[in-house]
């Protein structure tokens, strides 16, 4: 009798576990639903297109990324328009960050490029997390 009783214990925890990680497993799924809708809007708020900034030696880069769910990894860089494979610093970042909404504001000194260089800001957002869906946004601008 008491093995009897043992058995049944064991293959009442055993069909516990069993559903509590199905059960598990069906919330991962609804979470994954949940981020396939997910739309990330990135707005360049400072430099505009085509702007012409007058200090170079106080650039303002003002980025807003805006998710309906959720951010994953935003991206941004910065180079000249004559030799984008050469980043301008502090760029290239790249960051994982869970917010709905993420701010980046940087200042620069680009007061060591001549008159007139034109700059190319480009900016990334995983819209999922595994990184299959992008949103994209640049700007061109120069400086003075």
């Amino acid at each position: 009798m008491k093995a009897l009783n043992f058995k049944s214990y064991f293959l009442f925890f055993l069909a516990f576990g069993v559903l509590a990680f199905s059960g598990c497993n069906n919330d991962d799924d609804e979470d994954d639903h949940m981020h396939e809708d997910n739309k990330v809007t990135i707005t360049i708020l400072e430099p505009a297109a085509d702007e012409v900034v007058a200090d170079a030696s106080d650039v303002h880069i003002h980025i807003k990324f805006e998710a309906t769910d959720e951010n994953h990894e935003v991206e941004i860089n910065l180079h000249t328009e004559d030799d984008p494979s050469t980043s301008i610093a502090p760029f290239p970042i790249d960051e994982h960050d869970h917010d709905q909404v993420i701010e980046k504001v940087y200042d620069l000194d680009l007061s060591s490029y001549p008159a007139g260089t034109e700059f190319h800001l480009e900016v990334s957002a995983c819209e999922d997390h595994d990184c299959e869906s992008k949103a994209n946004a640049d700007v061109e601008f120069s400086i003075q």
